[in-house]
């Protein structure tokens, strides 16, 4: 067989058929053939790059994960905003609407599949919470606007909380449920002077349950 001269072009071909199909029929309704199909490649050829479906979500995952880090970077960098308006930008950012909506359309439940919740909580863990929050909490402790005596743990609770309590992409959920959720999360945080998530944020989570 010959060698594939392109293979990040076979990749992006996959992802891109892939991520199409979980929009249209949804991820659990979407068959590793029918990905296979959709490419117009031979079943080798995607074998070669991605043994699963799941594995191949987890990349279309990956690159939508690469374009928030890209903001959070810019947010962290932004020498205008103090350290608590620094993390009202990333909630702003993480829960536009367009991006919720991709990700609820591509990807799966968090609880439905213990090897995507494993691989959130390390990349929350080891790269997001380190490298874009934890400065942030630390600047605002510097520069008044947040009050913490650990601002590693204050991030990591943050987020953790935010990311795989709060959003919904994590389990089905209600709107009635998510607007409790919403409204505990609120009062945690108001509580030690963070005032994160607003209302107009908070319906728009619990409107992208209905239905589920």
């Amino acid at each position: 067989m010959p060698r594939n001269k392109y293979p990040e072009q076979t990749v992006e071909k996959i992802l891109n058929a892939a991520e199409r199909l979980f929009a249209e029929k949804g991820y659990a309704r979407t068959t590793l053939q029918d990905v296979i199909d959709a490419t117009g490649l031979s079943k080798g050829a995607v074998y070669h790059h991605f043994k699963s479906k799941e594995e191949i979500a987890a990349k279309v995952g990956d690159r939508i994960g690469a374009q928030v880090t890209g903001e959070l970077a810019r947010i962290r960098d932004d020498t205008a905003l103090t350290g608590l308006q620094k993390l009202q930008a990333v909630f702003a950012v993480s829960l536009m609407p367009q991006r919720q909506q991709r990700m609820r359309r591509v990807l799966p439940h968090l609880w439905d599949d213990p090897q995507f919740l494993a691989i959130e909580m390390h990349d929350l863990l080891e790269k997001t919470i380190p490298i874009y929050i934890e400065p942030m909490i630390r600047q605002g402790t510097a520069d008044g606007s947040i009050h913490t005596q650990d601002p590693a743990a204050l991030a990591e609770a943050l987020f953790l909380l935010a990311d795989l309590w709060l959003s919904p992409q994590t389990r089905p959920t209600t709107p009635a449920q998510q607007r409790a959720r919403c409204a505990v999360f609120r009062e945690l945080t108001q509580g030690i002077g963070l005032d994160l998530l607003t209302d107009e944020q908070a319906e728009r989570m619990a409107e992208m349950c209905e239905g589920e």
